[in-house]
């Protein structure tokens, strides 16, 4: 079976979910009125993004780089997860809404420069002083959650690929509902697939997730 692997970031790849972690310090007074919005229906996830994103301080991004690294600890197995990968002729894209500069500084920490990641890029321009996001040239939007991570799915299905995906929160309910045709979850994506039917493998480290994804490459899932 050829396979290809979708991994999200905040909470999956990290324990924390590090772009929380910058909005609660670094955010102006408010960025949590857009919080109360969104859990009360009144916001999506792109607005609840460009809400917060709008309230961080452009003359900060290096502290908040350097928290960023401070606060994050990569799940075990994940360097075993991209050997295998690399054995196997299974491409792997980290595709998340989280803040393209901690993302890039967290994977070269790791030794991990290498690995392909799309992510929102903060503009950091202030309140009324233009586009607070930005997305990286032929990145597919989406007007709910930002980041179209279905479209990246189906950027990676050449060849008649399988795509794996890797996720844990809200944003990755439309790949795992639409594009993903394995889906290894926990937290809120794992409680999803469980509320609504949909077949899935648990993972609490990324040697769950070479497990599964071990089998899939064998023929025996």
């Amino acid at each position: 079976m050829k396979l290809a692997l979708v991994l999200d970031f905040d909470s999956t790849i990290t324990t924390k979910d590090i772009n929380v972690e910058i909005i609660k310090k670094y955010a102006d007074p408010g960025w949590d009125v857009g919080l109360r919005r969104w859990r009360a229906g009144e916001f999506d996830q792109r607005q609840l993004m460009e809400w917060e994103f709008a309230r961080l301080p452009g003359d900060r991004l290096p502290e908040m780089r350097e928290f960023a690294l401070t606060e994050a600890d990569v799940r075990p197995g994940l360097h075993g997860l991209l050997e295998l990968c690399r054995s196997n002729d299974v491409p792997v894209e980290v595709v998340s809404n989280g803040m393209s500069f901690y993302i890039e500084a967290i994977l070269g920490r790791e030794g991990m420069s290498d690995l392909a990641f799309v992510a929102p890029i903060p503009t950091l321009r202030g309140i009324g002083n233009g586009p607070v996001v930005e997305f990286g040239e032929g990145v597919e939007t989406c007007e709910k959650t930002g980041l179209c991570k279905c479209a990246r799915a189906r950027r990676l299905r050449s060849g008649d690929r399988k795509i794996v995906f890797v996720g844990d929160g809200i944003s990755d309910f439309c790949i795992a509902e639409e594009e993903a045709d394995f889906i290894i979850a926990r937290s809120w994506l794992k409680d999803h697939c469980v509320k609504n039917g949909i077949a899935h493998n648990e993972f609490s480290d990324f040697d769950d997730v070479a497990r599964v994804l071990g089998s899939l490459l064998a023929g025996r899932a």
